[in-house]
């Protein structure tokens, strides 16, 4: 079957389905079990983050994006969403900190 749009609607569809699972585990963050009895919640959500990264790798394939840059912009990201996580718990509570010191360049 073609991809619509070049993988645009199954990405689109795939992260819909990433935003159910984290929206069911951000509820229940504190257990792997779901009212609705469908599964784990760890499993299901890694199963929609694979989904997802799937979606992303045959999107940028098929509008022949640049998988380096890709690469590249993917391990600045991780690199400042690390140092995020490091940050004090008190940044949950709206504490404004300095700006990470990890450089990435636009959004």
């Amino acid at each position: 079957m073609p991809m619509t749009a070049k993988g645009l609607a199954k990405l689109i569809e795939e992260c819909g389905e990433l935003q159910q699972v984290a929206g069911k585990k951000l509820a229940y963050f504190h257990t792997d079990e779901h009212p609705d009895g469908k599964g784990s919640l760890k499993q299901r959500l890694q199963d929609e983050i694979a989904d997802v990264m799937a979606a992303c790798t045959i999107t940028a394939r098929l509008f022949e994006l640049d998988l380096y840059e890709l690469a590249v912009r993917r391990s600045r990201k991780e690199l400042l969403f690390m140092e995020w996580q490091e940050m004090p718990e008190k940044n949950n509570l709206g504490v404004d900190w300095p700006a990470p010191t990890v450089e990435c360049s636009g959004g």
